[in-house]
């Protein structure tokens, strides 16, 4: 639970007179799971890193206890505080806190007005590597909706009979069932040079697999219906401590899972796929590229479908569905990138003949809002990058044959 601490102001040297509160300020509590990093970073000289158990911060202002530290206007501030904490001062004052003034027995505080900063302003140069694993678990789980559960230490995120309604068809629905499981690698390059960022790649590589199958079954045509949602989400913070910086990044994973559907008459059907993902998804920003803002996006894919089909009732329609994980990035505390890697399943039903075509393989895509400059300010130009499609077609024949094309 976060504490919230009131501060009291007493006079300075042996002043009894009382001076107003300042704002409230929150406990600065430490980011202690630490990830992997390579390479090294040269602070500017004016660089602060504060302890965070000596550290309180609100949104305008920072209070350290220590009676050894000083700073000045225009210093740069980092800590492995809450979310990362990345400031620039613009003013400082010090206050003694206890019953005598400047005796012993006072506490020496010292009140650091500040505003936002880049982590350019702040590192001369250098280039780093930081990687970690996404351990998606039960621990750093915000919610799930009803049929998605999440086995710890293996990270296997299950889907029972998780259900979307179609639009105006009493009793009619497409329901996923299956599991999807990750040992992804979220990893990110930056790279500082003269005075500002030059590089920097947000990415996340490793497997993933799944094995989804979706039921489409309706007592009635019905027309063409979209939806998706947000079935569960975590929070997972990690600090690079780069030398003495730290870097905090704050990863956000998200399942999500949306369906698409239409048919002409009564239909029942299921498709399936259990394929196992090799991917590699980059979002990059180079100083000297002169389209999209300097943004670019890649996805590599590899995976072998496994597609099941059971048609019951053959009309003519279509079904699509995907399953698949997002990630948020914020780089201390700001929302920066996110990634997508979407298994999916496109159905198309051909009529009465029983055909069907499955098109299934994984889509990858990634985008940064603008604004996000808390790296550099050449990075405030928003992007969002194209889909990239990596899939497969199958003809079908019912009741459940499906051939590779």
């Amino acid at each position: 639970m976060i504490r919230w601490l009131p501060i009291a102001l007493v006079g300075v040297l042996g002043l009894s007179a009382c001076t107003p509160p300042g704002p409230q300020t929150q406990v600065c509590n430490p980011v202690t799971d630490l990830g992997t990093v390579t390479g090294s970073l040269t602070p500017v000289s004016t660089l602060k890193v504060l302890d965070p158990d000596k550290t309180e911060v609100a949104p305008s202002e920072v209070v350290v206890t220590d009676s050894a530290f000083s700073a000045n206007a225009g210093d740069l501030l980092v800590s492995n505080c809450n979310d990362g904490l990345l400031r620039k001062v613009t003013g400082v004052s010090t206050q003694f806190v206890g019953s005598n003034g400047v005796s012993s027995q006072a506490v020496r505080k010292v009140y650091l007005k500040t505003e936002n900063a880049a982590l350019e302003d702040a590192i001369a140069s250098g280039e780093v590597t930081l990687e970690t694993d996404l351990t998606i678990g039960e621990a750093n789980m915000v919610q799930a909706l009803d049929g998605v559960s999440v086995q710890d230490f293996t990270g296997k995120i299950n889907l029972t009979n998780v259900k979307f309604d179609i639009q105006g068809v009493p009793g009619a629905s497409i329901t996923l069932n299956g599991f999807i499981e990750q040992t992804l690698k979220p990893n990110f390059n930056l790279k500082f040079s003269s005075g500002s960022i030059e590089v920097f790649k947000a990415g996340m590589s490793g497997t993933l697999k799944a094995q989804i199958t979706a039921t489409i079954q309706a007592n009635a045509s019905y027309s063409a219906f979209d939806v998706s949602r947000e079935l569960a989400s975590w929070n997972i913070k990690r600090a690079f401590l780069v030398g003495s910086v730290p870097v905090v990044v704050v990863l956000q994973p998200k399942l999500i899972a949306g369906v698409s559907s239409n048919a002409s008459g009564k239909v029942t059907v299921t498709v399936g796929i259990a394929p196992t993902f090799t991917t590699n998804l980059q979002l990059d920003y180079n100083r000297s590229r002169t389209t999209n803002g300097g943004w670019n996006n890649t996805f590599t894919a590899n995976f072998a479908l496994n597609p099941t089909f059971n048609y019951a009732v053959p009309v003519q329609g279509s079904g699509n569905a995907f399953a698949g994980l997002a990630m948020d990035i914020k780089f201390y505390g700001v929302a920066g990138p996110s990634l997508e890697a979407k298994p999916f399943i496109n159905l198309t039903l051909s009529g009465n003949n029983g055909a069907a075509t499955l098109k299934s393989g994984i889509n990858g895509s990634s985008k940064v809002e603008a604004g996000f400059k808390v790296l550099g300010k050449g990075l405030e130009a928003a992007y969002n990058g194209p889909s990239i499609e990596h899939a497969r077609t199958f003809s079908c024949q019912a009741p459940s044959t499906c051939t590779a094309n």
